[in-house]
């Protein structure tokens, strides 16, 4: 045997037995001992408890962790309620899962025939209701959206046309969903014709408790800064009692309870970007 042919075996042999030693080390060592579960949030509208989402997920104790298939227990662990949201499964090595789980917040309601769809901002149904009244303290009515028809079931996404996540541009505004809905009634979505840039685009209309009414128009282009003028416009509405009415008169307390603030992006492209926008207070 030449010393050439001595060496390779002798490498294949070391390499094999390197092999063994780590297989041997991801089954026995790397092998999965204990899942814990880590809450994000409350979970209040949860009532199963850790050891109900671990036996629910079917973990493979036993097998190593470099060969689990996540995603199959993310899906089951969220399949057990509606509520469930997996944010991950975190390995801490040598031989443990972590289960970093948050609560799906009710932060849509959608009316579909006599039923009121509760969602979360994903669209994840949550819950049905028959008798749904929007309050300060429930989820925000969606109104003037196509839903596709169907029997929804909580745990299913809703599909629809026509919508904009307006939390999730207020949320990167710095406006909690608590604080969202104590401010926004409902939230309707026009279909309107643009003679500037002839073409349909979509108008976001803000209810309010207050009274107000907020039109957010060409909601898909900048719609954060718009929010988010509309916000400061807000905050400082009653500053204006006393001053005076392009169209004649002064402002009232009254007047301002019932004004519509609406809000727009510039047209010229060139000049202005997403970030510039213009507002606009009629009694």
């Amino acid at each position: 045997m030449s010393k050439k042919t001595k060496k390779i075996l002798i490498s294949l042999s070391t390499a094999v037995v390197l092999v063994g030693i780590l297989v041997t080390l991801a089954f026995t060592v790397f092998s999965l001992k204990t899942v814990k579960v880590d809450w994000r949030t409350t979970h209040s509208s949860i009532s199963l408890s850790d050891q109900e989402l671990i036996d629910g997920a079917q973990f493979s104790f036993g097998s190593s962790v470099f060969f689990h298939g996540k995603k199959g227990y993310e899906e089951r662990i969220e399949n057990l309620s509606p509520y469930i949201d997996v944010v991950n499964i975190e390995t801490v090595f040598p031989s443990t899962f972590v289960l970093h789980v948050a609560q799906r917040q009710e932060v849509y309601a959608f009316e579909n025939g006599e039923q009121t769809l509760i969602c979360d901002q994903n669209l994840r149904v949550l819950k049905i209701e028959e008798d749904y009244s929007s309050t300060q303290d429930n989820a925000m009515l969606v109104l003037g959206v196509e839903i596709e028809e169907k029997a929804y079931q909580p745990g299913q996404y809703l599909a629809v046309e026509n919508f904009i996540d307006i939390y999730s541009s207020l949320f990167e505004c710095n406006r909690t969903l608590g604080q969202q809905q104590s401010l926004i009634k409902s939230i309707e979505f026009l279909q309107e014709y643009d003679e500037n840039i002839k073409a349909e685009q979509t108008t976001a209309i803000l209810n309010l408790f207050g009274g107000q009414t907020v039109q957010i128009k060409n909601a898909t282009y900048g719609l954060r800064y718009k929010l988010d003028m509309f916000l400061q416009v807000f905050s400082n509405l009653y500053s204006l009692i006393g001053q005076e009415i392009a169209s004649g008169g002064v402002w009232t307390q009254e007047l301002l309870d019932g004004c519509t603030i609406t809000v727009n992006n510039y047209y010229n492209y060139t000049e202005h970007n997403e970030s510039e926008c213009y507002f606009n207070i009629v009694p």
